[in-house]
């Protein structure tokens, strides 16, 4: 198995008419525009508040506050005529999830912000002389100017992925370096910082045909949206009100962390020790290791990563030491059995240290795994690889009984050749399921030698994705308990969080 795995008070958020939070994001931002430039942009992602600590070298306390507070600010910024259908969760490992769907009547009025900074990048929708219109991704002239953006550390941009997708109001008679789905829908994978340096050399627009239609009633759908607006607000009032109650019913002014900060704290730690951040890593485990408040789980888990961390720094005496510790200090909890895994790997050569090869093997997933309320309209799935991979020979099929998603357009790997988007089109209340090296058709094959295979040569571990869309009624579709135990059968060796 390979493991990876004083606050700032300012917001850093981008409106493209999108917005997201600075950094450590994961999500898609599903775009509907009419002829005169208004329309809709339905977000959904994970803010990753631990990566985004680390990136700021910030202690990582609760995310809840935190995040709350950039969620008024966001929904209270100027650009946007009003939101609906916002909802947020808060997530064990210190992530949190968001969704909200936001409307603003003219594209070319919506910036791109860092707090209350105008930043550098935006959309226009313009006419042309023949009067057809483009639809064009592109950079503020002064955005180097912009010091605050020049100051924010890199590792920060490194951690961040969004999927661009646009529905526009016209056949897509003409497109510059979007990935056209369908006639009137293009994509834009802005992953990493590769995006900035790639939008300063390339024009990225879709020039459309002069017939077009309006794809929605902006008027009728802005009424209704304004009707929940408020009680949006509200909801994230009391949610705040919460968390200041706890305190003082605590009945201490320290109350004692959480399980919640914790994990956020082991999860910080992963995020150091996948940057290859080996130093910070272990400084993050051992202060949890002696914390006094933190349970024995907590404990033998971070002492368990400090000795995955020795081992992958290519120490493994002091690696196996660290583990035998674990087994013997933490005989009861599940960090102990890995450990008692990971040594008898160690043994018998399967381990790797600083020289060997790791395996190839899948590390995060959009829409996350088991996942049971995602939006139908995401528009595409992302698998994260372990290391680059070969940009053609990909082996992916159905899992019965769940059903393999409709593909909507060619899959590509983004420049770093370790992220896999594949544009889908999805139907409310279903469960679908995307096999990697593995699955349905491979079972009608024997010694099957297409796949997943990295620069190296090594054939990525098989994975299944599994996820559900959330119904007509935007409620959750329950995944089989025994679907996903046997899914598990599969994925228990990497499962990405």
């Amino acid at each position: 198995m390979r493991f990876f795995m004083k606050r700032t008070n300012f917001l850093l958020f981008f409106a493209l008419p999108f917005v997201f939070f600075s950094g450590c994001i994961d999500g898609n931002a599903v775009l509907s525009l009419n002829k005169d430039g208004s329309g809709e942009v339905t977000f959904e992602g994970l803010f990753d508040y631990p990566a985004y600590c680390y990136g700021m070298n910030l202690d990582c306390d609760a995310a809840q506050p935190f995040f709350l507070e950039q969620i008024k600010t966001m929904l209270s910024s100027g650009g946007f005529e009003t939101w609906n259908q916002v909802k947020w969760k808060f997530l064990d490992d210190g992530r949190c999830y968001f969704k909200g769907t936001a409307f603003f009547s003219d594209i070319n009025k919506i910036d791109f912000f860092a707090g209350s900074v105008k930043g550098n990048l935006k959309l226009r929708l313009s006419a042309v002389e023949n009067k057809s219109q483009t639809f064009k991704l592109k950079l503020n002239e002064n955005y180097k100017q912009d010091r605050f953006l020049r100051e924010l550390p890199h590792k920060l941009f490194e951690m961040f992925r969004l999927n661009l997708i646009a529905t526009l109001p016209g056949e897509i008679v003409r497109s510059e370096n979007f990935q056209k789905l369908d006639n009137q829908t293009v994509m834009f994978c802005l992953t990493g910082a590769d995006w900035i340096e790639y939008l300063e050399n390339q024009t990225v627009m879709a020039t459309l045909a002069s017939d077009g239609n309006d794809l929605f009633d902006y008027k009728f759908q802005v009424s209704i949206a304004k009707k929940e607006y408020e009680k949006i607000l509200e909801k994230i009032e009391l949610a705040q009100k919460s968390l200041r109650d706890i305190v003082p019913a605590a009945g201490r002014e320290n109350p004692a962390p959480s399980e919640s900060i914790f994990n956020a704290h082991l999860r910080q730690g992963l995020v150091a020790q996948t940057q290859g951040d080996f130093e910070q890593a272990l400084k993050i485990y051992k202060a949890l290791v002696n914390d006094p408040n933190a349970d024995a789980k907590f404990k033998a888990g971070a002492d368990y990563q400090i000795g995955i961390c020795l081992l992958q720094m290519g120490l493994k005496e002091q690696a196996t030491a660290q583990l035998e510790s674990v087994i013997n200090n933490y005989p009861l909890e599940p960090s102990a059995l890995k450990a008692v895994k990971m040594l008898q790997d160690i043994r018998s050569g399967l381990a790797y240290g600083k020289e060997e090869k790791p395996e190839t093997e899948v590390v995060d997933t959009a829409p996350r795994l088991y996942i049971e309320d995602i939006d139908p309209n995401i528009g595409s799935i992302t698998v994260t690889f372990s290391e680059p991979m070969k940009p053609a020979g990909w082996f992916y099929s159905s899992y019965a009984p769940a059903m393999l998603p409709v593909i909507a357009g060619g899959p590509k790997f983004d420049s770093s050749g370790t992220r896999w988007t594949l544009p889908v089109r999805l139907k409310a209340g279903k469960v679908y399921a995307i096999a990697l090296n593995c699955g349905d058709a491979e079972k009608s094959y024997k010694n099957t030698q297409t796949g997943f295979e990295s620069l190296s040569g090594q054939r990525s571990e098989p994975f299944i994705l599994v996820f559900a869309t959330a119904d007509t009624n935007n409620e959750p579709t329950l995944i089989d308990d025994k679907f996903i135990e046997e899914c598990e059968k599969i994925n228990s060796r990497q499962n990405p969080k």
